[in-house]
C-alpha cells in the first residue's frame, strides 16, 4: 500500500465521516443552546423573584432608614443637651464653690471675732476675780453661822 492509496482511503473515510461528525456537532450545539436557553429562563425567573423580594424589602428598609435617621437626630440632640447640662453644671459648681468658700471665710471671721470677744471677756473676768481676791485679802469678813432649830410643829425656825 502506498502513501497515495492511504491518503485516498483517508479522504474517502473523511468524506463519509465529516457529514456525520457535523450532524453530531450540530446536535450537541443545539442541545447546548437549548440548555443555555433553559438556564437563562431560570436565571430570568430567579431575577424576577429576587426583584419582587427586594421590592418587599423596600418598606422595611425605608423604615429602618427613617429609624436610623431618628436615632441619629436623638443622639445629636442628647449629645448637645448633655454638653450644655455639663457646662451649666460646671458653672453652677464653680458658683457654689465660690459661695461656700465665701461663707467659710465669713464663718472663720466670725469665729475669730467671737474668740477675740471671749478672750476679752476672760481677761475682764480674770481682772474682776483679781480685784475681788485683793479686796477679800484686804478686808476679810467672817461668815455667820446660822443654826436652824426645829420646833415641835415641824416647821423650821431660826
Amino acid at each position: 500500500m502506498s502513501i497515495d492509496a492511504l491518503f485516498g482511503a483517508i479522504a474517502q473515510v473523511a468524506t463519509y465521516l465529516l457529514p456525520v461528525l457535523g450532524v453530531v456537532a450540530l446536535i450537541y450545539l443545539i442541545l447546548l443552546i437549548k440548555t443555555l436557553i433553559e438556564t437563562l429562563k431560570d436565571v430570568s425567573l430567579t431575577l424576577l423573584t429576587a426583584e419582587s423580594e427586594l421590592k418587599k424589602l423596600d418598606g422595611p428598609l425605608s423604615t429602618v432608614e427613617s429609624l436610623s435617621k431618628t436615632v441619629d437626630d436623638v443622639h445629636g440632640a442628647t449629645r448637645k443637651m448633655v454638653t450644655k447640662a455639663t457646662a451649666t453644671l460646671n458653672k453652677d459648681m464653680e458658683q457654689a464653690k465660690s459661695w461656700m468658700t465665701k461663707k467659710k471665710e465669713e464663718l472663720a471671721a466670725k469665729k475669730d471675732e467671737l474668740n477675740a470677744k471671749l478672750n476679752k471677756e476672760k481677761e475682764v473676768l480674770k481682772a474682776d476675780v483679781d480685784v475681788i481676791q485683793n479686796a477679800v485679802q484686804d478686808d476679810p469678813y467672817e461668815e455667820e453661822e446660822i443654826i436652824y432649830v426645829r420646833d415641835e410643829s415641824g416647821k423650821e425656825a431660826e
